[in-house]
């Protein structure tokens, strides 16, 4: 009997112990998601990613999901808002690194570059096809002018413009839609790109930054949509970034008023090592 007492109060004591115990390093890493994962392959298709290392932003309907390995960062970004997708071609993507924490771009990787052309593409027969017969076309046109990205905040001789299939340097970038009309988006950064070491940053901020629209100044909005249907009719010329607003979200089938925002999703992250 007196056996089982004395284990019962070593068993208390070590309880109450480990609850006064300093947290250890896995409860920072707990606080600052960190994923090693091998074997991405940086094609538009999300297959190897699983569903648990994403997070949703519900402001901008991304989910988002960053991974490394042990040379590189790896990021997938899912968009299923179609407005939101279209604004993604028109006005461009940043996914921005601060190595110190803060909320602030060290390094930029812009891609897509924004300025996206679309209604040139249609000519007078297509005037009649809605959205839901038309998408691949529409997203063959949107990757049509997703073809540039530019590199900001980089090591000496990695910044500037490169397409986005080159590799240069390593870093490459791609997208798709799935079967669901999901834009799929995937970017590689090695480390070795990055000016000082983010393997030892504690944590590293991680940014996306998807731009608005800028909004239209007051008596513009019908212009812009007469140019709109005189495109679609094959009268106009091509549609310039920034105007044919209203029909482009058309034939999105939305009229989505956070198209005018920009929006700024942040993420800290701790480098995760193999195990």
């Amino acid at each position: 009997m007196k056996t089982i007492l004395l284990v019962f109060l070593s068993i208390m004591m070590s309880d109450l112990a480990g609850i006064s115990r300093t947290p250890s390093s896995a409860g920072k890493e707990k606080k600052y998601p960190s994923f090693y994962k091998e074997g991405v392959v940086v094609d538009g298709v999300s297959r190897e990613w699983e569903n648990t290392l994403f997070m949703f932003n519900s402001a901008s309907k991304v989910a988002y999901a960053i991974v490394n390995d042990s040379v590189a960062l790896y990021i997938c970004i899912r968009v299923a808002n179609e407005p939101e997708q279209m604004k993604i071609v028109r006005n461009g993507m940043d996914l921005i690194f601060n190595s110190q924490g803060k909320k602030k771009a060290e390094a930029d990787l812009h891609y897509p570059v924004g300025g996206g052309r679309m209604n040139e593409h249609l000519g007078p027969g297509n005037q009649n096809m809605g959205i839901q017969t038309d998408r691949k076309r529409i997203h063959m046109m949107m990757l049509l002018q997703m073809q540039d990205m530019e590199l900001t905040g980089f090591r000496e001789g990695v910044n500037g413009f490169q397409h986005y299939k080159s590799g240069r340097n390593g870093i490459t970038a791609a997208v798709t839609w799935d079967s669901t009309n999901t834009m799929v988006y995937e970017a590689r950064i090695p480390f070795m790109v990055f000016r000082g070491d983010i393997t030892l940053s504690a944590p590293l901020s991680f940014g996306i930054m998807i731009k608005g629209t800028p909004k239209p100044k007051e008596g513009e909005t019908d212009k812009m949509n007469e140019g709109g249907q005189e495109g679609m009719q094959g009268h106009g010329g091509g549609m310039r970034p920034g105007s044919n607003l209203g029909h482009e979200q058309g034939m999105l089938g939305s009229n989505d008023t956070n198209q005018f925002e920009d929006d700024v999703i942040w993420r800290m992250m701790m480098i995760a090592k193999k195990e």
